[in-house]
């Protein structure tokens, strides 16, 4: 009866502090996160309400322009680790106003992948760390060369990632480039 005590004690310590996922209530950076695609940030603690930032399977990779070309966001969009959900919803609420569909933020606010509909644009910070910590070491099945961020450079480009060099670089927002949505969690 003890043991089920503790058992049933951990559980509940486990549930207020949010742990979540694998059977150790932690994951690495490679493991295969809850949403079935590749686990590629660990910032050590929740905070915000995430602690693990996931890649979507490669299965989910797709090809969109940006949009909003010869636009400035009005709100800005962030470069951080942590800013990629934010400047998704900025992004997707200013292409729904200006009436663009099928771009790179609103496809993958969208999706819905194993049960997940949490998808979200990263950051540049974000895809810098997916290219450091996966495409690097020959994780994640990345097809394409150049991949969207959701952060805006100026009325024309946004960031770019090329998943051959790990370099920056502007991106037409109006030229169809390579999307990995990911998810915090």
């Amino acid at each position: 009866m003890k043991r089920t005590k503790t058992v049933f004690a951990f559980l509940l310590f486990a549930a207020a502090a949010g742990v979540s996922g694998a059977q150790s209530g932690t994951y690495e950076i490679g493991d295969t996160g809850p949403a079935g695609g590749i686990v590629f940030y660990d910032k050590g603690y929740v905070s915000d309400g995430w602690r693990y930032l996931e890649a979507a399977p490669a299965s989910t990779e797709f090809m969109a322009e940006w949009g909003a070309f010869e636009e400035y966001l009005p709100a800005g969009t962030e470069e951080s680790v942590g800013s990629g959900r934010r400047n998704t919803r900025l992004v997707v609420d200013w292409l729904n106003r200006t009436g663009e569909i099928g771009r790179a933020a609103q496809e993958c606010a969208a999706m819905s992948v194993n049960g997940f509909s949490d998808w979200f644009l990263p950051s540049i910070g974000e895809l810098d760390l997916m290219y450091e910590n996966l495409k690097r070491k020959s994780l994640g099945s990345f097809g394409g060369n150049w991949y969207w961020s959701s952060s805006q450079n100026s009325m024309y480009y946004a960031w770019v990632q090329s998943f051959v060099s790990g370099g920056w670089d502007d991106g037409d927002r109006d030229v169809a480039v390579s999307v990995r949505a990911v998810r915090a969690f």
